[in-house]
């Protein structure tokens, strides 16, 4: 009877010290899941995007200009006069042609060609930048507010007379051109004046890069600029010229 106690007390030991291991070491809550205590679970491994420099990019501003290509398919580029798109020649006695023109506003304006130069009889005593000008050239447009600055600043000793040589345009794009663009000058229809080109390609090696702009005085040209021109260049030219 004491041997059977003694065994059973034995068991009884045997199963509390069974439970205090299993419990202390998680296996036994972990088997049955128990959500009192912590499970790990296998971690899965990440993917993190890469980090790159942040650009702030202007949508609304304008596209870079491209410096103009001496090519005829540029907008900054013209095809030629040839000998068969000229007008019938008005010569004066010293064999020199006289262009009879109208500027787009409605403003006559003659030009007599000299072998150095050019005469404007409209704006005698006065240096004229007379300028070959496209309608979708971007480097002309952006000369348009240095030619108006430079008329305003020499009021009454400078002009400037421009020649629309890109398409032909009617008379609405016209006056939109000038008014969007706020041209305070002359500007000419180039179809009415292709002789006045054909001579400034046979006189000046104009190769129809626009803009093409020259600075004359007393009739003599002075100087002249294929492509785009600067405020300064042009100011320092003229006021070389106008002691």
């Amino acid at each position: 009877m004491i041997n059977r106690l003694s065994m059973k007390k034995k068991i009884v030991k045997i199963s509390i010290l069974l439970t205090i291991m299993f419990t202390h070491t998680g296996c036994f809550f972990g088997y049955f899941e128990n959500p009192l205590v912590p499970v790990e679970k296998p971690t899965q491994a990440t993917y993190t995007q890469p980090t790159h420099q942040v650009v702030n990019v202007n949508f609304n501003a304008p596209p870079p200009t491209v410096e103009c290509a001496d090519n005829s398919s540029s907008a900054c580029n013209k095809t030629p006069i040839i000998a068969n798109e000229l007008k019938p020649k008005l010569h004066t006695s010293t064999g020199g042609e006289v262009h009879k023109l109208r500027s787009i506003q409605g403003e006559p304006i003659t030009i007599v060609e000299r072998s150095n130069g050019f005469i404007f009889p409209n704006h005698q005593n006065k240096i004229v930048i007379l300028e070959m000008f496209g309608k979708k050239c971007t480097h002309c447009l952006k000369e348009i507010p240095i030619l108006n600055s430079l008329r305003r600043k020499y009021r009454g000793r400078v002009e400037v007379v421009a020649v629309q040589v890109e398409d032909k345009m009617s008379s609405l794009e016209a006056k939109s051109l000038i008014r969007r663009h706020k041209i305070r000058y002359p500007l000419i229809a180039g179809e009415s004046a292709t002789n006045l080109q054909y001579n400034i390609q046979n006189t000046y090696g104009w190769t129809g890069i626009l803009p093409f702009t020259m600075v004359i005085k007393n009739g003599v040209t002075e100087f002249t600029y294929p492509g785009e021109v600067s405020y300064n260049r042009l100011n320092n030219d003229i006021k070389s010229i106008l002691r």
